[in-house]
C-alpha cells in the first residue's frame, strides 16, 4: 500500500512542451526518483498520454526492443519498450498502425557526449483509446499547461527568485513540489517570456485541431473547455433542428478569467480556395482524394503539390508536420496515408 500512495503523478503534458525540456535533476541516491523539469515547472516522472501510433519498429537484437511514435496535435512522443517492458513490447509488435492508444509511463532522458537531451518515455502501461478519449486528453492538458503557463507568468513578474520565490508560489497556494520546479525551471530556461507564448498558441493550435475534427452539431451555448462540471441546461429550451446554416460558437477560454477566443462554425463550411489553406492542409486533401485504399506515392503527392504551386521543400515540411500532428502516417517507404 505505501508503494502505491508513494508513486509520482502521471503528468499530462504536450509533446511540444516535453520535448524541449532539457533540465534533467536526481534527487538522493541512485534508486531516488529521476525528473526531467519541463519549461512550466513540472517535475515530471511520469506521463498519462493519448495520442496515435504512426509508427513502431523493431530495433533491438532477438526482437527485445522497440520504438513508437505517439503523436498528439503538437508533437511526438519517442516511446521504447524493451526485455523490461514486456507487456507494452509484445502490444506494440501486434500493433496495426494507425491507431489511437492510451500510455502511461516514465519519463527518460538521453544525453549524448554533444550535451544535448533528448527525451523519450518508458511504457509502464499501453492499451488501445479511441478519437474520443485522445480529445478529451487533448482538452485536459490543454487546461493544465494553460493552468501553469499562468502560474509561471505570475511567478516571471514577480522578479523574485530562489527561497523567496518558492516562499511566494507557496503563499499563492502552491504546494512546494510543484513551487521547487517553477524555481528551477525559472533558474535554468531563457526567454521563459517567448517559451510560454510560444506554447499559448501551441494550446490554441491543439485545440483547433480537434475542433476542425470532432466538433459536432450542437445548441448554439457556449462550450468553457476548461470547465468540467456539466453546463445547465435551459429546461424550457426545445431541442435544436439541425440545419445547415445553423450558427455554432464554440466558446475556448483560454486563460481562465475573461479572455475568450471565439470560433463561428457553421454547419456547412464554405469550401475554402486551395491558395488560402495552409501547406498542410492542401498536401491533406491531395492524399486523401489520390488514396483508393492503398496509400498514395510520395512521387504522386509531390507531383500534384508542385502542381499547386509548392516548392519540394513546403512539400516535405508540410508532410513532416502532418506526420507530427498524427495526421499523417508512412503505411511503407514512400507511401502515405492521412490518419
Amino acid at each position: 500500500m505505501d508503494k502505491i500512495l508513494d508513486r509520482e503523478i502521471a503528468w499530462r503534458i504536450f509533446a511540444h512542451e516535453f520535448n524541449r525540456s532539457n533540465l534533467h535533476i536526481s534527487e538522493g541516491d541512485e534508486r531516488a526518483p529521476n525528473y526531467i523539469i519541463t519549461p512550466t515547472g513540472v517535475k515530471c516522472n511520469r506521463l498519462f498520454i493519448v495520442g496515435v501510433v504512426t509508427e513502431v519498429e523493431n530495433i533491438g537484437k532477438d526482437n527485445n526492443l522497440w520504438r513508437t511514435r505517439v503523436a498528439d496535435p503538437t508533437g511526438v512522443f519517442t516511446v521504447y519498450a524493451g526485455q523490461y517492458q514486456p507487456e507494452a513490447a509484445i502490444f506494440l509488435s501486434e500493433l496495426n498502425v494507425p491507431a489511437y492508444v492510451i500510455v502511461v509511463g516514465k519519463a527518460r532522458k538521453y544525453e549524448p557526449e554533444d550535451g544535448s537531451i533528448y527525451t523519450s518515455v518508458r511504457p509502464e502501461e499501453i492499451n488501445n483509446a479511441d478519437e474520443k478519449l485522445r480529445d478529451r486528453w487533448v482538452l485536459d492538458t490543454a487546461e493544465r499547461t494553460l493552468e501553469r503557463i499562468r502560474l509561471m507568468e505570475d511567478a516571471l513578474e514577480s522578479g523574485l527568485s530562489g527561497n523567496e520565490l518558492r516562499e511566494f508560489l507557496i503563499k499563492k497556494g502552491l504546494n512546494a513540489v510543484p513551487a521547487d520546479g517553477v524555481v528551477k525551471a525559472i533558474g535554468h530556461y531563457k526567454n521563459l517570456d517567448k517559451i510560454m507564448e510560444e506554447l499559448k498558441n501551441t494550446v490554441i493550435h491543439a485545440i483547433k485541431t480537434i475542433s476542425s475534427e470532432s466538433v459536432r452539431i450542437v445548441p448554439e451555448q457556449p462550450v468553457e473547455i476548461q470547465n468540467e462540471t456539466p453546463v445547465q441546461k435551459d429546461e424550457k429550451k426545445e431541442e435544436p433542428v439541425e440545419r445547415p446554416e445553423q450558427k455554432i460558437r464554440v466558446q475556448k477560454k483560454l486563460d481562465f478569467e475573461n479572455e475568450v477566443e471565439e470560433e463561428d462554425i457553421t454547419g456547412q463550411e464554405p469550401e475554402v480556395p486551395a491558395s488560402e489553406k495552409k501547406p498542410e492542409e492542401v498536401i491533406a486533401d491531395i492524399i486523401d482524394k489520390l488514396d483508393t485504399g492503398k496509400g498514395t506515392p510520395y512521387s504522386l503527392v509531390l507531383e500534384n503539390s508542385l502542381k499547386a504551386g509548392m516548392d519540394p521543400e513546403t512539400v516535405e515540411a508540410a508532410i513532416k508536420k502532418l506526420m507530427d500532428e498524427g495526421r499523417c502516417y508512412e503505411l511503407k517507404i514512400g507511401v502515405l496515408r492521412k490518419v
